[in-house]
């Protein structure tokens, strides 16, 4: 890996996230992603968890963020549950912003949808 300092990334910040080289579905090049992993893990570990914003869609496990200049997104996007995943933390490129906590529960609840927490 190559040698860079390692930046002061929090949950519920919005960063620029290099997800290149990408297989399979998995979502490809630079975009505005959520980090979701907790601040301990975020401060010891050298990866995180990080969710992807794509196109706004209405499916249970996507939660459609308006943009404003808290979070700094440019249109309103969709957080994808179903994209969590874990990364190095040298594929962060730069903060955008900090995503409202009035998304908490639909986050919550469409974490519980994909990975199918209520047992239905």
């Amino acid at each position: 890996m190559e040698s860079m300092r390692k930046p002061n990334y929090r949950r519920l910040e919005i960063w620029w996230v290099q997800l290149d080289p990408a297989r399979g579905n998995e979502e490809k090049k630079t975009r505005p992603c959520l980090v979701l992993q907790n601040d301990t893990g975020n401060q010891y570990s050298d990866i995180t968890m990080i969710v992807p914003f794509l196109e706004p869609k209405s499916y249970p496990f996507v939660v459609v963020v308006q943009p404003s200049s808290q979070n700094g997104l440019d249109r309103p996007r969709g957080l994808n549950l179903s994209q969590m995943r874990v990364v190095h933390y040298s594929r962060l490129v730069s903060k955008l912003g900090t995503l409202e906590t009035s998304y908490l529960p639909q986050i919550e609840t469409a974490i519980a949808i994909e990975l199918n927490l209520f047992g239905k």
